[in-house]
């Protein structure tokens, strides 16, 4: 008697889709802070990658200015990916690195094939001063301008 149910557990734990056993249902959306931490890490990519493909052509410390100010802020930029990463392996549990890292590598090809120009570079420039002279809530502040980009890719929690 007690074989035959410990058999059909046996049979229902394995046809049960995988699903079924993750932490829990992610919210359907993503809150303020969370996208605010989205907006950061994309624009931390976009500058990163810009002002390296900046560097020598156009400006001559450009990559040194960026790995000087992310350097600075570590501690913030290590909040605001992980407070991503939680939103993301929320959101989508059983893919989320793989996501993650579409979502990032879409980013770094748009920057690493955008059209190099002396006025390119000279916005990059502009920007990079402004958040070596300002901090971080300059850099915050510039992230507002991609805000309609991350808002339109996921759905703002009420």
């Amino acid at each position: 008697m007690f074989k035959p149910a410990l058999l059909l557990l046996a049979l229902c734990l394995l046809i049960l889709p995988s699903s079924a056993f993750s932490a829990g249902k992610g919210k359907g959306c993503f809150t303020a802070a969370e996208l605010t931490a989205e907006r950061e890490v994309r624009h931390g990519i976009f500058l990163r990658e810009a002002s390296r493909l900046c560097q020598g052509r156009f400006l001559a410390d450009s990559a040194k200015s960026w790995d000087s100010f992310e350097q600075t802020n570590g501690a913030r930029f290590r909040a605001a990916v992980a407070r991503r990463a939680k939103a993301w392996k929320r959101e989508f549990p059983k893919d989320w690195q793989v996501k993650q890292t579409h979502a990032d590598g879409a980013i770094v090809t748009y920057a690493r094939n955008y059209s190099v120009e002396s006025a390119f570079c000279t916005k990059i420039e502009a920007r990079l001063k402004e958040i070596s002279k300002r901090g971080y809530a300059a850099f915050t502040n510039q992230t507002r301008m991609i805000r309609n980009e991350v808002a339109e890719d996921y759905k703002t929690c009420p």
